[in-house]
């Protein structure tokens, strides 16, 4: 018996020991991994930190507050640190803004009761001039207003490549494609060239790190009183005029024939494009050339939506409803003007006009009739609250 009660003892101890020694080994593994999870957290953590150091500022548009400050609708006499500053950056939608422009200074002056023909002073806004060539640095910002409107990067050079198809200085291959962007890095296609045009300061040596980038896109943002984005335009003009203080009727595009624009395809690609040329713009070569431009886009995009919420989403929606419909009409009544060929956007008599001066305005149904009354009565927001007692709720 006491062999056996011996031998029991022995096993029970082995059996604890084996036991110990496997917790401890568990342990041990436990307490590496944990270390190990610990270890990666905080990495991760520094990662973000550092990363975050790098985010830009994003902030929402500021509506001008008409109360306060009078809006910068001067006289031709003024000085040039004075007016409307429009960027018009090539292959942009950039006439179309252009005569935005024109169009919000005419129906602005008119309320301002200058003289017939006299426009709130502008800075030739169908001219391609970069920011820094109007010294926009240098502006009166209590009596001025500055804005402008960018594309996607690939947008861009697809449309300034259909370009030179179209004048014959191209063809519509991919080796001409990828020929003319390596070739012309310094010409229209150069790198960064949004970020070029819109620049307060002249960017004499081109950009290398993020940090530097940064510095240039976060000028840009905050400089500007406002960035519209092509691929979004109705919603950037509506917006556009809710900053003004203005209604959708000062921002409605001029009527161009479908040659000219893409109407309501803004984000739709020419026959000519190929898989070749698409591919090429998803390569490490074009994005790290236009890296500048890719986060001035991204950052313009999140400045836009950050406005949109500040001013309430459901209000844009609902205004961005009455300038689709004023455009839809006002398209319809200009074609049947100008019957051949059709375009888009409204065939005005002048930048003062509004739709009801179009010719055949009267073949309108009466509930279109009442509906462009209706937003005669409800266009101008003169304290930037949005709420007018012309307005019809």
């Amino acid at each position: 018996m006491f062999v056996t009660y011996g031998s029991q003892k022995l096993h029970y101890f082995v059996i604890i020991l084996t036991v110990g020694v496997i917790s401890f080994i568990i342990y041990e593994v436990t307490l590496n991994k944990q270390n190990e999870t610990i270890g990666q957290r905080k990495m991760d953590i520094k990662s973000i930190k550092e990363s975050n150091a790098d985010l830009l500022e994003i902030k929402p548009f500021e509506c001008w507050d008409r109360k306060s400050l009078p809006f910068p609708c001067v006289h031709e006499t003024n000085p040039d640190t004075d007016g409307i500053f429009y960027i018009k950056v090539p292959k942009t939608g950039s006439s179309t803004l252009a005569q935005i422009t024109t169009r919000f200074a005419a129906r602005e002056s008119k309320r301002q009761r200058f003289e017939y023909g006299d426009y709130c002073k502008t800075h030739n806004p169908m001219t391609h001039a970069k920011a820094y060539e109007l010294k926009i640095r240098d502006r009166n910002k209590s009596n001025s207003f500055l804005w402008t409107g960018i594309r996607h990067p690939n947008s861009r050079a697809i449309s300034r490549y259909g370009m030179l198809i179209e004048t014959g200085q191209a063809k519509a291959s991919v080796e001409n494609f990828i020929f003319e962007i390596r070739l012309n890095l310094d010409k229209p296609f150069h790198a960064n060239f949004q970020l070029d045009y819109l620049s307060p300061e002249r960017i004499i040596k081109r950009p290398t790190t993020n940090e530097e980038y940064k510095d240039i896109v976060q000028n840009i943002l905050d400089e500007y009183n406002f960035i519209s984005i092509y691929e979004r335009l109705d919603e950037s003009l509506v917006v556009l005029s809710m900053i003004l203080g203005m209604g959708v009727s000062d921002v409605l595009y001029q009527w161009r024939p479908i040659s000219n624009t893409r109407c309501d395809s803004l984000e739709s690609e020419p026959s000519w494009i190929t898989s070749g040329m698409r591919e090429y713009l998803e390569t490490e070569e074009w994005k790290q050339n236009q890296k500048g431009d890719f986060m001035f886009y991204d950052a313009a995009n999140e400045a836009l939506d950050a406005t949109i919420e500040k001013l309430g989403r459901d209000v844009v929606e609902r205004k961005m409803k009455d300038f689709q419909n004023l455009i839809k009409i006002g398209t319809e009544l200009s074609n049947m003007i100008h019957n051949n060929p059709i375009g888009c956007g409204v065939l005005f008599p002048s930048p003062y006009s509004d739709i009801d001066e179009l010719t055949n305005f009267d073949s309108l149904n009466v509930d279109e009739q009442r509906f462009i009354s209706s937003m005669k009565m409800n266009l101008y927001y003169p304290f930037c609250n949005f709420t007018s007692p012309f307005e019809y709720i």
